[in-house]
């Protein structure tokens, strides 16, 4: 977790975001209100649903279901890892949330949004899986929508939080990966 050290004893600090109560009861836009995991299983229901409609059940690409297991396990795996230092932190998950901890610990250190990137791999696994090429456009739709509407919201109260801070971890590590 990101910090600071004290000058006086060389201690490392945790460093908390400031209170600030108009952040606080600011509501979030319609789009907000709309938690990942959601616009996902959505996006899914939608590809398996076109893909029933031109396809019936068939597989015109083929299916690979050990592969797209895999890839499901991986992202499952990443956005668990994240979800933990998190939680370990005892910072919100919900995007609207104000953060509490700035986490850059375990998968942070190589992207800043390591839940969604998850969400993705789970989303193009499903569809190598199962044999549904919608599922690749839902991935690719659902990493469109987080990074116009999630992602930004996120980094503006990040910075309003953590200044400085944040800005050099994000000048450090990258958006997805």
């Amino acid at each position: 977790m990101a910090g600071a050290v004290e000058a006086s004893t060389g201690r490392a600090v945790a460093t908390r975001a400031a209170t600030r109560p108009d952040a606080r009861n600011a509501a979030p836009s319609r789009w907000l209100r709309l938690r990942p995991p959601t616009i996902a299983r959505g996006l899914a229901l939608i590809a398996l649903a076109l893909h029933a409609l031109l396809f019936g059940f068939g597989a015109p690409l083929g299916r690979s279901p050990i592969g797209g297991a895999l890839l499901m396990s991986i992202g499952f795996a990443w956005m668990a890892w994240a979800w933990w230092h998190f939680r370990r932190a005892r910072t919100p998950l919900p995007p609207t949330a104000r953060p509490l901890l700035l986490v850059d610990e375990g998968p942070y250190r190589f992207g800043r949004n390591p839940m969604y990137l998850g969400m993705v791999l789970m989303l193009v696994g499903m569809g190598v899986a199962s044999g549904v090429p919608f599922m690749a456009i839902a991935a690719l739709n659902f990493a469109v929508i987080v990074s116009t509407v999630h992602i930004p919201h996120e980094e503006a109260q990040l910075r309003r939080a953590f200044g400085g801070w944040y800005s050099d971890y994000a000048a450090s590590v990258r958006r997805w990966l």
